[in-house]
């Protein structure tokens, strides 16, 4: 039988199933963030949107031109090979600048921007960060990095020649250089600024070409490079990370919550389970003397208690209802410890007296458990439980839907054990005959109602009656 979870369980169940999805879509949001840094991300000028001098991408614009949009240029002297032999003319030597900026919301990093030479020139200087050339001036592709800030520290294996301005590299159209940028001179990474000054989201990287010749206002076009870098964003940047970081704040404060009180609960049931059993051996031990005094009704409290509690339950009353009957059934007789031993035990007819006096424990037994407040309405039972539903019963007289329900359950339940049990007047009576006087006084002396169900739990075997076995 498939075991059914209480209320706290359910509760918890849903609240950690809740905790696990949002684990769960926080680690999803975690991996996307990754995948989307470990991406590798290349763009050519061609792939981008030309707005005058600047080249829009998506995520970053960049600008290569003169610096400060004038060619501010000057002649340099013509060039001689070993031999004196003039190798070209003068040439135009001008400072340009790459202008990249970070226009998204992610941190630019890792980049690299390869610019491919549109004409024959030399590169003379540049700072900040290396350079990476790829020149093919002797018909092969040479390869090297150079800081030319520093190029007497190293031997150049490029095609070169040096004047006092430092070497002179020439590349050929097509042939390209690769800035790498510095992240000591906070060209990298750039970071999305807004609004905070303290942060760099703009490298501009300084260089210094000479075209043979030209004239000195000419400006060289570097029209197409590719720019090759990674995006970088925390999970602290993405909304829905942050919401999931709330719920899953607001799932473990329930989930604590819902221990806590779990842990009070435990303990106010552990002590309801204590005040009980204190009650029970209270109520026991009382019986306990009242049965003393008739030892044929011995076990008769606990057995109506029992019959009333199974009937309550049919009757779909709540736990804790059903014991609450149970209790007020167990003490219906206690006003029996005020009528002499000489009238409980007679084994004759009693005289018009001697039934009064037997009459007189309901109202006796209520008196008794006036004060007795820890169990709701106990002294009903001790009262009204010789109450007919025809209005023939004692003490007050009442009939039907007067008599408290407590009552009717218990009267029934009263009768069934007195019929049901051996007393000193007379043996207990068959399960045919105790089913007949049942039937036999629905709306009379019984709630029809208590008696259909008290039926039913005698053919469910759960009352055994008339010396069947169970």
């Amino acid at each position: 039988m498939k075991r059914k979870l209480s209320n706290f369980q359910r509760n918890m169940l849903r609240v950690l199933t809740a905790i696990v999805i949002t684990v769960c879509c926080m680690i999803g949001v975690y991996f996307f963030a990754l995948n989307y840094n470990s991406a590798d991300r290349t763009i050519r000028f061609s792939e981008g949107k030309i707005d005058g001098e600047k080249y829009v991408f998506p995520e970053f614009t960049v600008q290569i031109g003169p610096r400060g949009g004038d060619s501010g240029a000057w002649l340099k002297d013509p060039i001689y090979d070993e031999a004196g032999n003039e190798i070209h003319g003068p040439s135009v030597g001008t400072i340009y600048e790459i202008v990249i900026y970070n226009a998204s919301d992610s941190t630019l990093s890792d980049w690299e921007m390869e610019v491919f030479v549109p004409e024959f020139l030399w590169i003379n200087n540049a700072w900040n960060g290396t350079m990476e050339f790829k020149q093919t001036t002797t018909g092969e592709e040479r390869v090297q990095i150079l800081d030319l800030r520093e190029y007497t520290k190293q031997e150049i294996l490029l095609d070169y020649y040096i004047d006092h301005t430092g070497p002179m590299i020439p590349l050929n159209e097509g042939d390209s250089f690769v800035y790498l940028p510095s992240q000591a001179d906070n060209e990298m990474p750039l970071v999305p600024t807004d609004g905070d000054k303290d942060v760099k989201d703009t490298a501009i990287v300084g260089f210094i070409i000479y075209v043979p010749d030209q004239t000195l206002d000419y400006v060289a076009v570097f029209d197409e490079a590719e720019i090759r870098y990674h995006m970088q964003k925390s999970v602290w940047d993405y909304p829905l990370f942050i919401t999931l970081i709330v719920l899953l704040g607001i799932w473990l404060i329930i989930l604590i919550t819902l221990i806590v009180s779990q842990l009070r609960v435990n303990k106010l049931l552990r002590q309801q389970k204590h005040d009980a059993k204190i009650i029970e051996q209270s109520i026991s031990t009382f019986i306990n003397f009242i049965e003393a005094k008739d030892p044929h009704t011995k076990g008769h409290s606990e057995r109506v208690a029992q019959y009333s509690y199974l009937l309550a339950q049919k009757m779909g009353f709540s736990e804790r209802e059903c014991n609450r009957i149970s209790y007020v059934a167990l003490m219906h007789d206690c006003g029996k410890i005020s009528v002499p031993v000489a009238i409980l035990q007679k084994k004759g007819k009693l005289t018009d007296e001697e039934y009064e006096i037997i009459k007189s424990h309901t109202t006796y037994g209520s008196q008794m458990l006036r004060d007795f407040t820890s169990i709701d309405g106990i002294s009903t039972g001790a009262l009204y439980h010789h109450e007919r539903y025809d209005g023939k019963g004692y003490p007050s007289g009442i009939k039907g839907e007067e008599i408290p329900l407590i009552a009717r359950i218990i009267g029934v339940a009263d009768s069934l054990d007195a019929m049901n049990s051996d007393r000193c007047y007379r043996p207990r009576l068959g399960r045919d005959v105790i089913i007949k006087e049942l039937l036999d006084n629905k709306g009379k002396q019984f709630d029809a109602n208590v008696v259909d169900y008290v039926i039913e739990l005698i053919e469910e075997g759960k009352i055994v009656i008339g010396g069947e076995q169970a």
